[in-house]
């Protein structure tokens, strides 16, 4: 039966590598292959593994969110619909115990293989549909029109979504190209070269700034324990690289000149934010409840763009109105635990996730990616791929050959 849990968990990870850019509904089936042995293996390991900062400070959001649901009982329209999203993070977590039981030998270099080139492929075609769709007005593999008439957005139906997501892959990628000689094995460097200049465009047509300034933060953490030489001429190229958009560019010109009005709408989400603390500090106002009473908190205390409603565009803010202070408390601790744990770590997958977690923390002050399902599949997944491993090397059993 344990032959099969590890079967299972294995297939929910190909799921992920096609759905996650794909289709946020298949990308659900992972949820439902991984759930019975991710319930299993925590059963039966929960007291032999041992958790690190970061899966605690993952439950104590997962604590802060039910804590939040139960506060606000009589305002929640639909309160089991708030809880039954912790799934999210419930079934990542609990997936941590599966993945982390399963031998070293089940990973064998074709396993790997598969995984990794199906998301890079599975993506590729994601972004390249986008792209098409960019020029011709027309998204041919989702038979639509394109999702807006001057940004990309991939195979989403919005371009936000789509553009901080891919800005989280584009690191993953760009990590894979650095240690290229190390994951040859299971990727050819040709083809890491052919689905990074696919991405990194569909990246740039998507026109998400706090994306671009996730990655561009990201890039400089893989040499920051090496050469920094590189660092500051990553800086001077990223520079070079915005002078030249902006003077030749007529698309990237009018994203920047343009923002006057998304900007003031910004501000007035983080006006509405506070306001909402502090009618509500300590438990918030619900989870995924901050969105529903934006207008109607604009109107009561006369904030400007009353009309206009929304998360609060910012992983923290929107914690912060949803689930409180406490809720705040956790994500922030959840999110340096995770980025400090990552730095410190040498193997591959470390060396891989902490410019990923840098990514996170910076492009979450733009956008909630924490809240988007699309990207908590990838983040999730991610954590989960990274925290298993770490027990792996505690329980000494040593990483794939890599």
């Amino acid at each position: 039966m344990e032959q099969v849990f590890y079967h299972l968990t294995y297939a929910s990870l190909l799921v992920l590598s096609v759905g996650i850019f794909t289709s946020v509904s298949f990308s659900a089936l992972a949820h439902i292959l991984l759930v019975v042995p991710a319930c299993h293996f925590f059963y039966k390991n929960f007291a032999t593994y041992k958790l690190s900062k970061t899966a605690w400070a993952l439950v104590g959001i997962m604590v802060t969110i039910i804590l939040s649901i139960i506060a606000n009982l009589d305002i929640l329209p639909h309160p089991f619909s708030n809880l039954f999203k912790i799934k999210y993070f419930l079934i990542p977590f609990f997936g941590i115990f599966a993945l982390a039981s399963i031998p070293k030998s089940y990973f064998t270099k074709k396993r790997i293989g598969i995984l990794i080139n199906l998301f890079i492929f599975a993506t590729s075609i994601a972004s390249l549909s986008g792209i098409i769709a960019y020029y011709s007005g027309f998204n041919y593999l989702k038979g639509k029109p394109a999702c807006h008439y001057d940004r990309a957005c991939g195979l989403y139906g919005m371009y936000m979504t789509y553009g901080y997501g891919l800005s989280f892959f584009m690191v993953l990628l760009t990590g894979l190209l650095i240690y290229r000689d190390e994951v040859k094995q299971w990727v050819p460097t040709w083809w890491l070269v052919v689905a990074f200049a696919i991405n990194i465009f569909g990246l740039y047509l998507a026109f998400a700034r706090g994306g671009w300034i996730g990655f561009a933060v990201a890039l400089p953490c893989f040499f920051l324990k090496k050469n920094r030489k590189i660092i500051f001429g990553l800086i001077v190229m990223a520079g070079i690289a915005f002078v030249l958009s902006y003077s030749f560019i007529a698309p990237f010109q009018r994203m920047m000149d343009n923002r006057e009005g998304s900007n003031a709408q910004r501000m007035s989400f983080a006006e509405t934010v506070l306001v909402a603390f502090m009618e509500r500090p300590v438990f918030g106002w619900g989870y995924k409840n901050f969105e529903p009473n934006v207008k109607s908190l604009k109107f009561k205390y006369d904030i400007e763009h009353e009309d206009f409603g929304g998360h609060a565009h910012n992983n923290y803010l929107e914690h912060l109105a949803s689930t409180g202070v406490l809720g705040l408390l956790a994500l922030v601790f959840f999110s340096l635990y995770w980025v400090y744990a990552t730095y410190l770590r040498e193997d591959l997958i470390g060396r891989l996730t902490f410019p990923f977690v840098m990514s996170f923390i910076i492009s979450g002050q733009f956008q909630y990616t924490f809240g988007d399902g699309e990207n908590l599949f990838l983040i999730m997944t991610v954590f989960m791929i990274s925290e298993a491993f770490s027990i792996r090397v505690l329980v000494k059993q040593t990483l794939p050959e890599s």
